[in-house]
């Protein structure tokens, strides 16, 4: 499967040849990867190359992927009955009080996302320096990382020896790591769906009326930038409490057994899971006077932390729950927050999502726009159409045929977040949190995102009779 997508764009090739060229003037903007100029035509260099680009990883990779055409779909929930009306009668034949059942209507929004590759140059891509120009080099480690987010069927290893490989691959990197961040922040304007934080809310509303829909709010608590191992306010009685609170929920509203996901940034789960042992272990053991009156003296609260941390959970109340560390959640710093925080403090939220509901009913997943379904429109361009779908139809591939010997790619993809049962989810707001350091960041714009080297090799000097004085 990893050549399925060089074989399509070969053929679409073939095709756009046969087809009206565009006006535009091929200027040719790809990254070299060997030839003059190629960022990997260094004399000598060894066959390995080893990345160190951070990958971004979180619940997106964890959620079901559902295929629709429907543009505004409605999920409706029975939310309650009202009080009765009339009088309680005394005899069997008068009228007796009734009420009237409730339901709300909620929707989803398809978000779009479309990237485009640099211009590439056909007859330049296979240039090679001379025979010290070796093409034989092998990638250690992976690009793409573990968020759902990305086309299948990318050859990772072929990026350092494939020019359009590498522009596809980079065009997946992209993606990945803008729709990691809208899967929770999102927006709600124009082509980008509405994010799990946008959803994970109180003031519900029904989709036709817009009536409010109390029975589906969440589980909304703020820690108001309270720190995670402080005293000010408990982080075990807060997380304790949101769990209780939405296990009552699902309990009581007969949605039992609920898989629900822990979800929160990988920095603040290292601290988190380093005070929560001692926290949850001791919680309320002390008197009336502040004092603890339990004391541990063996390991079993570094036995505790370790534990959760190799095994990705956290017991609450009782019960364990999976932890997803999520890089792309929204984080408060001194520098976006400066009001509540200073430089090496940082805050974000704990997400408690319910993922399904009893049988194994999917209640938060992805949905996407079904490419497929256009089939009976395009199968009437007879061949001639310059684009192709993969992953079932979640991913649109495009060639654009630049006047001469250059082209382009594009790719796009729909989706939305579904959070069917938004009573069954919670998170805690503003948590503060100051780790020794902050980890790496896979994305571009945050102050911890590192990269480095070029993007374009010098081309060196040469000398020959025949060129100028003092060589090129």
């Amino acid at each position: 499967m990893e050549s399925q997508l060089l074989e399509q764009l070969v053929q679409n090739q073939k095709l756009l040849t046969q087809m009206v060229t565009k006006d535009a003037v091929g200027t040719p903007s790809f990254t070299p990867l060997h030839g003059l100029g190629g960022i990997f035509s260094g004399a000598g260099v060894e066959r390995e190359v080893i990345t160190a680009y951070v990958t971004p990883e979180g619940l997106g990779a964890k959620l079901r992927r559902v295929p629709s055409v429907y543009e505004d779909p409605r999920f409706s929930s029975l939310t309650g009955y009202t009080a009765t009306t009339g009088t309680r009668p005394t005899s069997s034949c008068a009228d007796a009080t009734k009420g009237y059942v409730k339901s709300c209507e909620l929707t989803a929004l398809f978000g779009l996302n479309r990237q485009d590759s640099q211009e590439i140059e056909m007859d330049k891509v296979m240039l090679r320096v001379n025979r010290g120009d070796h093409t034989d080099l092998r990638l250690m480690g992976e690009v793409l990382g573990n968020t759902g987010f990305s086309p299948s069927g990318l050859n990772q290893s072929q990026i350092v020896q494939i020019v359009t490989m590498s522009e596809m691959v980079g065009m997946a990197v992209q993606l990945e790591r803008e729709m990691a961040t809208d899967l929770w922040m999102g927006n709600i304007v124009v082509n980008s769906f509405p994010g799990l934080d946008y959803q994970i809310a109180t003031g519900q509303l029904d989709a036709r009326t817009g009536n409010a829909c109390p029975a589906l709010d969440s589980d909304v608590k703020e820690f108001a930038y309270s720190s995670v191992d402080g005293t000010d306010k408990d982080i075990v009685e807060y997380l304790s409490m949101l769990a209780w609170y939405l296990k009552h929920n699902a309990t009581r509203m007969r949605l039992m057994p609920v898989q629900w996901a822990v979800v929160m940034r990988p920095e603040l789960w290292f601290e988190l899971s380093a005070v929560w042992p001692c926290s949850y272990l001791t919680h309320r053991c002390a008197n009336s006077a502040g004092t603890a009156v339990s004391v541990i003296n063996d390991n079993t609260n570094v036995r505790m932390r370790d534990d959760m941390r190799t095994g990705m959970y956290i017991d609450i109340n009782g019960l364990r729950y999976p932890v997803i560390i999520d890089d792309g959640i929204y984080e408060a710093n001194s520098v976006n927050d400066s009001t509540h925080l200073v430089s090496g403090e940082y805050a974000s939220s704990i997400y408690i999502v319910p993922i399904t509901i009893r049988g194994g009913f999917p209640v938060c997943y992805m949905e996407y726009l079904d490419y497929r379904q256009a089939s009976l429109d395009t199968a009437l361009l007879r061949g001639k159409e310059s684009y192709w779908h993969t992953d079932n139809g979640m991913y649109s591939w495009s060639i654009t045929d630049k006047k001469g010997w250059c082209y382009q790619l594009h790719l796009k993809t729909e989706q939305r977040v579904v959070l069917r049962t938004p009573q069954l989810a919670g998170k805690l707001q503003k948590v503060k949190y100051s780790p020794l350091q902050h980890l790496r960041s896979p994305f571009a714009d945050s102050a911890y995102f590192l990269d480095g080297g070029v993007s374009t090799a010098p081309t060196g000097t040469r000398y020959a009779a025949w060129m100028p004085q003092g060589g090129r």
